[in-house]
């Protein structure tokens, strides 16, 4: 009777198996390592991009705050005379690049005086305001002329006039508005976490 021979297994010894093992441990935790990182920095990053748009949104009240401001000085109170320079006010009668050449507005229209914090470009007369919140609120006026005095179609961007026409045949026409010129506010707020926001508005 022939009996079946079997060859016998090779055996791994137990130190090659364990460091096989923590070979590939090593590996997980440094795969979960790195992973953990950059689930931190993105937890991170995200937190700060929150926290500037909230920023960036508290910056909105204030920006409405200028625009009302120069609507009052402007229109209501009338303490602006509209024809002449006004630094108290934050005035110009005119667009202020065309006068002084040498401080141009930058790329987003931006004016020489709001490019930079003061006092490099403000200039120490004019009027800021800081709220509740930290922010500080600059602003300036610009009518959009080529010089001081009386506004005039041929140096002014003007409001297009606007004309109300008769409703009945025995019902005369409305005269003419009279055309008034363009006013431009920039508003510059500097916010905490060193947040900077611009609007602009345009008044007539």
């Amino acid at each position: 009777m022939k009996t079946a021979a079997f060859a016998a297994r090779p055996t791994v010894p137990r130190r090659a198996q364990s460091g096989v093992v923590l070979f590939i441990a090593l590996i997980v935790m440094v795969a979960m390592s790195i992973a953990g990182i950059a689930l931190v920095r993105s937890v991170d990053t995200g937190l700060s991009v929150i926290g500037n748009l909230g920023f960036r949104q508290a910056s909105v009240p204030p920006s409405t705050w200028a625009v009302e401001n120069a609507i009052h000085a402007m229109f209501e109170a009338k303490t602006i005379d509209l024809e002449k320079k006004d630094l108290n006010n934050n005035y110009y009668p005119f667009r202020y690049e065309i006068k002084y050449t040498s401080e141009k507005e930058d790329a987003t229209g931006v004016p020489f005086h709001l490019q930079g914090e003061s006092p490099s470009n403000y200039p120490g007369s004019f009027q800021k305001t800081t709220d509740g919140a930290g922010n500080t609120v600059r602003y300036v006026i610009e009518r959009m002329c080529l010089d001081e005095g009386p506004a005039t179609a041929a140096n002014c961007d003007m409001s297009p006039p606007k004309k109300s026409e008769a409703t009945t045949a025995m019902e005369l026409e409305k005269p003419d508005l009279v055309r008034v010129p363009f006013y431009r506010v920039t508003i510059r707020i500097d916010g905490p976490n060193n947040t900077t926001t611009f609007a602009q508005a345009m008044l007539r």
